[in-house]
């Protein structure tokens, strides 16, 4: 309606009554043509393109056409019509102009369109465009667009003074200021659609952005944040997806780490630099030490695949009962265990060191060997306070808990087939026991451990049978 408008109006000024019709009729033929062969041709040339370039191929594909139908319409106004030039040009420039903001404003709600594509890329490997390069180009185009629109219709007025048809000046002063401020107005009718559309896309951005930041606040790292743009939002959302694959590497270490030592000390690792974790730091805890009997014999009659298959599965299954009695699994050796129940931070109790002992038995002796008979386990418990800290070189370190304590849950767990009972605890892990754990275990009295020169005294459950 606005460029029917304009020739309108140009018509009145220029032709007479009966030139209006063909003027309308002559400016609307392009839009048609370009209405008509926009669909099909953008099928082929813009939506099969990848998504980041489809609102650029959009803006390109239809300045082409306007171009062209702009092109046809000069053509048809000059040879055919044998208009003036200054006639015909102004109508080359009016299908240009409105050509101009309907590709622009075309290649925005392509890229409001594109943003709910659930395909878009996380990340981007071409040179991004600023925004304010994008800004800066447009206002600049605009303000060339009415600067060159105001200087055609100057021209066109005095050429239309020179000729045979001379008019006042008085009515030419009149008609120049009609048609200029009516290209003004339209004009900046264009420019707010456009600035209205390109708010819309900037609030999209801004939404998305937020949401996802707030998502990430709030420990949500499932999504990325989709690229929707190349310009610095592209660039935000880029290192937005970042910070998110850096806080699942840390979410996944500090699940590994979990498995391995209690949460507070995960939190410990991940703070603190190589230098402070080399620092050992002295914790009371329940060390449960536990093994395989006849383990030997079975890896030597086993493929090597079976042997880890079945470490696997059977390790898994002695973890999650650690957990469940809040202790963690400290490290695996061969067919050992060396699992920890931290009792300074209240996480765990002595009895729940001593259930998992008795889950973990139970566990073990339902699994069956190929011959028929059930695995035999040893485990043994002492409490005391033994050293937290890293072990290893500069490179490469574990975290890990050493001491007498440690070492004595070792010897007791050697101990077990020795005195013929599968969980042999200290004297200090009896006493703290309640009533009706410690009726569950003989007093075994007096024991020399390998390695120490003093006895020590010791208690045995689940005799063994055999």
């Amino acid at each position: 309606m606005l460029v029917l408008s304009v020739m309108a109006l140009r018509g009145y000024v220029i032709f007479e009554a009966q030139s209006i019709t063909w003027t309308v009729l002559a400016i609307s033929l392009p839009f048609l043509i370009v209405a008509a062969l926009r669909h099909p041709l953008q099928r082929v040339f813009v939506d099969r393109s990848p998504t980041l370039e489809q609102p650029k191929r959009q803006l390109t594909f239809d300045l082409l056409l306007y171009v062209a139908a702009a092109t046809a319409l000069f053509i048809y106004e000059s040879v055919l019509n044998n208009h003036p030039y200054f006639i015909a040009g102004k109508a080359f420039v009016t299908v240009l102009v409105i050509g101009y903001f309907a590709s622009m404003d075309s290649a925005l709600n392509r890229e409001r369109t594109c943003f709910l594509n659930h395909d878009l890329p996380r990340h981007i490997n071409v040179p991004t465009v600023p925004t304010s390069r994008r800004l800066s180009l447009f206002l600049t185009i605009t303000v060339l667009i009415i600067i060159l629109a105001n200087s055609l219709s100057a021209y066109s007025y005095m050429s239309m003074n020179l000729g045979p048809a001379r008019f006042s000046l008085d009515e030419l002063k009149r008609a120049f200021l009609i048609e200029t401020l009516f290209t003004l107005g339209i004009v900046v009718s264009l420019t707010l659609r456009l600035i209205h559309s390109y708010s819309l896309n900037l609030q999209h951005l801004f939404d998305t952005q937020v949401g996802a930041l707030r998502h990430i606040r709030e420990g949500h790292l499932e999504d990325y944040v989709p690229v929707l743009s190349r310009d610095e939002f592209g660039v935000i959302a880029q290192q937005t997806n970042a910070v998110i694959d850096e806080l699942r590497e840390k979410e996944k270490m500090r699940q590994t780490l979990a498995q391995i030592v209690s949460p507070d000390i995960v939190d410990r690792l991940l703070r603190t630099d190589a230098g402070a974790l080399a620092q050992t730091e002295e914790r009371l805890v329940a060390v449960l030490f536990c093994d395989l009997r006849k383990f030997t014999s079975y890896a030597e009659n086993t493929d090597p695949e079976d042997v880890i298959f079945f470490l696997n599965a059977y390790f898994s299954k002695i973890v999650d009962i650690v957990y469940e009695h809040n202790g963690i699994v400290n490290k695996f050796m061969g067919d050992a265990v060396l699992a920890v129940f931290p009792l300074e931070e209240g996480t765990a109790t002595i009895d729940d060191a001593v259930d998992a002992a008795w889950d973990i038995l139970l566990h073990s002796q339902a699994i069956r060997m190929p011959d028929g008979r059930s695995f035999d386990v040893g485990v043994g418990l002492h409490m005391g306070r033994a050293a937290a800290g890293t072990i290893g070189s500069s490179d490469r370190y574990e975290y890990t808990f050493i001491g007498d304590t440690v070492n004595t849950a070792s010897r007791l767990d050697g101990l077990s087939k020795r005195l013929g009972y599968h969980i042999i605890v200290s004297d200090e892990v009896y006493r703290n026991l309640v009533a009706d754990s410690q009726e569950r275990f003989a007093d075994l009295g007096l024991q020399r451990l390998r390695g120490k020169k003093t006895l020590v005294h010791v208690y045995g459950a689940a005799e063994n049978e055999e």
